[in-house]
Formats: structure tokens, C-alpha cells, sequence
């Protein structure tokens, strides 16, 4: 099978088991390394949601064998139009309805509700992919977010 024909087989929106396939570690491994932006990867609630395109980019970038020049990888938003619904948006991010529903009712994806029927712009979302991206500097993953932030409440003793 050819490498592209392969890569083709994986979803657009890759989960823990493909990564863990992939790349040959295991579950421990991909959580530790999405954390510390090592697999390259978007923190949305506590979801990672990690798209085949910069998996692929990220592995080429570690190569010692040479990669021969080639156009950039599809951007996983050159598919839709300027506006998502919801079912755009459980494709895209390979989540469910509960989940992706849950999201635009608390705002953490945002997004707009004319005649009931939720629509997110493009433009919004591409600015929280690169918002939650493991890649931007400064990134704090969630997890250590809620430490950092309780850390700073606390007053010094002494």
C-alpha cells in the first residue's frame, strides 16, 4: 500500500486508538504527549481533538529521512463552507451530538442560534483551533490549568 493510499484509510479527525496505532505507543504515551504539545493537537473543553493533516506535517517535521517536496496538507476546514452547523461539527471534530451540543450551549465553542438552528462561522472556529492548539506558545493544558489557577488563589503562609 502506498504511503498516501494509507494515511487515506485514517478519519480526518484522528482518536487515541489511531494515534496509539500509528505511532506504536500506548494510551499513557499519547496522553503525556498531546499534554506536552509534542503530537500536535487542539484542547477544547477536556477533549483533544488532533487532525491527521498536522499528525502527518509533525511526523515529516521528525524525519532523518529526507521528505520529498510536496504541497502543503489540506487544512481539515477547506471542506466546508463559511458557516458549520452542528452535524459539520461532529464530523469535523469526531465527536458526538451530546458533546458538540453541550459545547455551543455553553459557549465554548462559539457560535450564533437564527431560528433555532446553530451555525458557526468559520472564521470563529479556526480561531479556537489556533487558540487551543498544544503548538501556541504559552499553551497550559486544562488539566494543569485548574492546578496553576488554585495555586495562585492560594495566599503564601509564612
Amino acid at each position: 500500500m502506498a504511503e498516501d493510499d494509507y494515511w487515506d484509510t485514517l478519519p480526518v479527525t484522528l482518536k487515541s486508538k489511531d494515534l496509539e496505532r500509528l505511532l506504536q505507543i500506548g494510551q499513557t504515551t499519547v496522553s503525556l504527549w498531546l499534554t506536552r504539545g509534542t503530537i500536535p493537537g487542539h484542547q477544547i473543553a477536556h477533549s483533544w481533538i488532533v487532525f491527521r493533516s498536522e499528525v502527518r506535517a509533525w511526523l515529516e517535521s521528525t524525519s532523518t529521512v529526507p521528505v520529498p517536496e510536496h504541497e502543503p496538507y489540506p487544512d481539515p476546514l477547506d471542506d466546508y463552507g463559511d458557516t458549520l452547523t452542528y452535524q459539520d461539527l461532529m464530523v469535523l471534530l469526531g465527536k458526538s451530538r451530546p458533546a458538540i451540543f453541550g459545547w455551543l450551549n455553553n459557549g465554548t465553542i462559539p457560535a450564533m442560534r437564527p431560528g433555532g438552528r446553530w451555525r458557526v462561522e468559520k472564521k470563529t472556529l479556526r480561531r479556537l483551533l489556533e487558540e487551543t492548539s498544544n503548538q501556541r506558545p504559552g499553551f497550559v493544558p486544562r488539566s494543569r490549568r485548574t492546578v496553576d489557577a488554585s495555586a495562585a488563589e492560594t495566599p503564601d503562609e509564612g
